[in-house]
């Protein structure tokens, strides 16, 4: 992936873009310092800034990263470095026995991130009947067939611990395993170019010799504020919503995935705003598969380390939220497995997320994942000739 080409950028616009958000973060800094001294929700806001200021930095230093250094390794430490804000929050609730929270960050940023990549064919359709343009059908590059076939095996293998009622340490290395033949095979894909936009570019504007310490700089640096503040700020938000009376696991789910995946959303709005629509869906696949292998596969090896057992038990709610996410991963597989997304598939997401944002109850929740998962089952099944190319690309030789 080394030696691909920026997209240009204008001026120093993204100078501005780098300052705003390491401001940004420097403030969570200061917040957090004083944030003893300060109300829940005003503690909340600053050290919210401050994480999304860095959540940025990451993004951006890893989308860089991706056309700077090249190996295995070091992608797979790109990949983790652009969901820590995440990984910081999971594993700290799965260390602190807080089984009852421990699944909610995922399984929210999962589900965001899914919802976004099947839902793009349609805001993309939306966006060009508005500006009265036409557009070619989105097709994805035969090398996403990996991160669907990644998906796919990880649902497969998750339905039994939703079934189960538990996480073990067993399960850990399953999914760290199926992460590490992820990102060994991803390295090994061809025809794309590493989607580099915005500041990502802009930093590959600089001298080359300072390229690679300026992204490791941004890596570091950031990634020290996403480790101070990111705990802080979960605890002043449960303190917020237990001030006004909300549930504290929604408030995880939703709030926290909002901050932490927003680096994401912007960068596939400059993808699609630079006609490169199919790398902005690849992101959110790509960002999903972290979520589910290593996201997943560290919290029962959190868990043990906090003083827990071998398994990490989930409550029956989070039970529930992990099938919902299930179905929904199974059916954006199926929606995406022809690597042709069709708009009615888009349609039927769109719709099924919104219902159960505005009404988080168990029963809506199981309906959703009903409804999700027939209809996964009924695309499968009539797609069943697209299934082998992926679990090839997921396990197959080179």
């Amino acid at each position: 992936m080394a030696g691909a080409e920026p997209r240009s950028v204008k001026g120093s616009s993204w100078r501005r873009q780098l300052v705003a958000a390491a401001s940004c973060a420097a403030a969570g800094l200061v917040v957090h310092a004083f944030s003893a001294l300060l109300p829940a929700p005003v503690a909340m806001l600053g050290l919210g800034v401050g994480l999304l200021g860095a959540a940025f930095m990451l993004a951006w230093a890893a989308d860089a990263g991706e056309a700077v250094f090249s190996g295995g390794l070091v992608l797979a430490v790109i990949a983790v470095v652009t969901v820590l804000p995440e990984f910081i929050i999971e594993i700290r609730f799965a260390f602190i026995q807080a089984a009852e929270l421990v699944t909610a960050n995922l399984t929210g940023a999962t589900r965001l991130l899914l919802a976004g990549a099947a839902t793009l064919p349609l805001v993309i359709s939306l966006i060009a009947r508005s500006q009265g343009l036409e557009i070619a059908p989105l097709r994805l590059a035969a090398n996403r067939r990996l991160e669907l076939g990644i998906l796919l095996l990880t649902s497969i293998f998750a339905i039994q611990l939703a079934v189960r009622g538990n996480v073990s340490v067993f399960d850990s290395l399953i999914l760290l395993g199926l992460y590490v033949a992820y990102a060994r095979r991803v390295q090994g894909t061809h025809g794309e170019k590493p989607a580099v936009v915005g500041v990502g570019a802009g930093l590959l504007t600089l001298p080359p010799r300072y390229q690679r310490a300026g992204i490791v700089s941004m890596i570091v640096l950031a990634g020290i504020v996403v480790v101070i503040v990111a705990n802080p700020f979960a605890d002043a938000l449960l303190a917020t919503g237990a001030s006004i009376g909300i549930d504290p696991y929604l408030l995880i789910q939703s709030v926290v995935p909002v901050a932490t995946e927003a680096p994401e959303f912007v960068v596939v709005a400059v993808l699609v705003a630079n006609h490169r629509p199919a790398q902005g869906l690849a992101l959110f696949l790509a960002s999903s598969v972290s979520q589910w292998t290593l996201g997943l596969g560290a919290l029962p090896l959190a868990y043990l380390a906090g003083g827990g057992g071998v398994m990490m038990p989930l409550a029956p709610r989070e039970q529930l939220e992990l099938a919902f996410t299930i179905a929904m991963t199974l059916f954006v597989v199926a929606a995406l497995c022809t690597l042709e997304p069709a708009r009615v598939d888009a349609l039927l997401v769109a719709g099924v997320f919104a219902a159960q944002l505005l009404y988080p109850t168990a029963l809506v929740r199981l309906a959703s994942a009903f409804v999700l998962l027939v209809f996964a089952l009924d695309l499968l099944v009539a797609r069943r000739r697209s299934l082998p190319p992926l679990l090839r690309a997921a396990w197959g030789r080179r």
